[in-house]
């Protein structure tokens, strides 16, 4: 049994900048010397068909560069003893010492390894160097490096042409997700197709679990969808079984989350200085603080309080983020298997209180089996296989719809005047204001309303069931028959409360529970004939089926 560990550790350090100050009597002549000392290099980049148009040349270790012209001809200042840096997409980098040559040829070869890659295009798959359409794919291993909660955050660097912005920075919140802008009215969402079933969502999944994601961008791409893939599709694959020995593999980080740049909003003093303006100008009378405001905080306030910051007080600095992951692989040439369990949690780093926290947990199950082979052993005739993800999350959040049911714009304008406990450390609502004395008008505490009014009262659960099972028939090499049953199950259910509170004109005389529950299933069947044939130097794949699914809903 091997055990792979991964670590993420996040380190901090410093570093000192030294500089060094060269005396007067320095000889001028230094930097004339240095730029005679170059040297100009000129050459032609080819490939078995060619010249190489827009082939990248750079000097190694800077970032002295230019690129091949339509001939693949290229020049070059470098320095003595430089090492040239020859890249293209899809070629071998090759690097070529400089030396006393002046003209140099480069022949690149292609990189055999990243063409003959496979990326999932609809119903099938096809080598890189054969997808005509508009498509990106991103691997697994590098979405794992970055550790993050969800899959989208990974993409958002490694998917071009595809918009993906969080709905807002709270723990575990969705994503939207725009491939080559809006393509329909209403919803704009892609299509999501997860190990063969359509539906679902990225968000879901542990990014530890996934294999690859393909992202197709065309309407030739995704034309084999019909009309649900009018926005686009991303097809994700999850980790599937290698034949070899038990691998038990672990994948984990913790992290702390904080906040880059506060909002900038006024304090007491400059919050006071800005009404006697608004006033003066508005030819009305300056407010008489000193009978506005409790004797304390008058006080204070002349004493040069700067009042209640109410983000500084909301904020949970250091907020901690984890994801711990256990995946099991293994098999032989007939049966294979990858297992998977993973947890993750995040919290909120504004909240109060009410701080929100999200936590998921997943469990995933993939595994063929191969029932008959042929005499040869080259290819499997009958193979069965299925897919199973299980997916539970828990979500626990501060309002973040409008502007009017939003709290952190309610921390944004709220006043700093006013102290967020009074002294016996109860909340500073409307009651505590008018037993000390405050006359200033309306205030709202925003960390007393999200701690007793469902904007910070909340939780949601969910269950996510997505399963297939499948047949694959191959009486002869490459003709294939598959035939897939799809079941897909979710439970949500939502919960609120609202206490007895009064909070400027935020107020509610008795206590108020709410709960919601909605339950939904669905099933697909699919048969899809793929025959694979060359003729010369084409490659055709030729695809026919027929999908029948179903869809039942039901909300409490």
């Amino acid at each position: 049994m091997n055990l792979n560990l991964r670590k993420t550790v996040l380190l901090m350090s410093a570093c000192a900048a030294v500089g060094f100050a060269y005396p007067a009597y320095a000889s001028s002549e230094a930097a004339p010397q240095a730029v005679q000392q170059s040297k100009t290099v000129s050459g032609t980049v080819v490939d078995a068909d060619g010249p190489v148009i827009g082939a990248t040349v750079m000097e190694k270790g800077t970032t002295n560069g230019t690129v091949t012209d339509i001939d693949g001809n290229f020049t070059l200042n470098v320095q003595p003893g430089a090492t040239l840096v020859i890249s293209y997409v899809g070629y071998k980098t090759q690097e070529v010492a400089v030396g006393n040559q002046s003209m140099i040829n480069v022949n690149i070869a292609e990189d055999a390894d990243v063409l003959e890659e496979v990326v999932v295009v609809g119903y099938g798959v096809q080598k890189k160097k054969l997808v005509t359409g508009a498509t990106v794919q991103v691997k697994g291993d590098e979405i794992a490096k970055l550790s993050t909660t969800s899959a989208f955050t990974a993409m958002q660097s490694q998917t071009p042409g595809v918009m993906i912005m969080q709905n807002n920075g709270q723990a575990g919140e969705s994503y939207k997700v725009n491939i080559r802008g809006i393509g329909t009215t209403g919803n704009s969402d892609p299509l999501y197709v997860i190990d063969g079933v359509a539906g679902g969502s990225l968000n879901d999944l542990n990014p530890n679990d996934i294999e690859t994601i393909d992202v197709l961008k065309d309407a030739a791409s995704a034309a084999i969808y019909g009309a649900r893939a009018a926005n686009g599709v991303i097809l994700i694959t999850t980790r599937q079984g290698k034949a070899g020995k038990l691998q038990v593999n672990y994948d984990g980080y913790l992290g702390w989350q904080y906040l880059a740049k506060a909002a900038d909003v006024l304090n007491a003093q400059e919050y006071v200085y800005s009404r006697k303006l608004r006033e003066f100008n508005g030819g009305a009378a300056v407010p008489e603080w000193e009978t506005k405001l409790p004797a304390d905080l008058y006080e204070k306030l002349q004493n040069g309080w700067e009042g209640t910051n109410w983000m500084d007080e909301s904020y949970h600095k250091g907020a901690m983020t984890q994801n711990h992951s256990i995946g099991l692989v293994g098999g032989s040439d007939v049966s294979k298997f990858n297992m998977g369990f993973a947890y993750t949690k995040q919290d909120g780093i504004l909240g109060g209180e009410t701080q929100s926290k999200f936590d998921r947990f997943n469990v995933r199950l993939n595994s063929s089996h191969a029932i008959l082979r042929s005499q040869k052993k080259d290819f499997d005739i009958i193979t069965l296989g299925e897919n199973v993800i299980i997916n539970h999350s828990i979500r626990r959040g501060i309002s973040q719809s409008s502007m009017y049911w939003n709290n952190v714009h309610d921390l944004m304008i709220a006043n700093p005047l006013l102290p967020v406990y009074d002294e016996k450390g109860n909340y500073y609502t409307n009651k505590e204001m008018a037993a000390a004395g405050w006359t200033l008008g309306s205030a709202v505490n925003p960390l007393a309303i999200a701690a007793t009014t469902s904007q910070g009262l909340n939780e949601s659960r969910t269950w996510n069931v997505s399963a297939n099972a499948y047949l694959e028939i191959q009486p002869i090499k490459n003709l294939i028959f598959r035939s897939q049953f799809g079941y897909r199950y979710g439970f949500n259910s939502y919960r609120s409360m609202t206490r007895v509170h009064a909070s400027g004109t935020n107020v509610a005389d008795q206590d108020q529970a709410s709960q919601s529950i909605s339950i939904w299933s669905g099933i697909s069947f699919e048969n899809t004939l793929t025959y694979t044939f060359d003729i010369d130097k084409h490659n055709i794949s030729v695809v026919a089926g027929d999908r029948k699914s179903t869809r039942l809903n039901s909300s409490h």
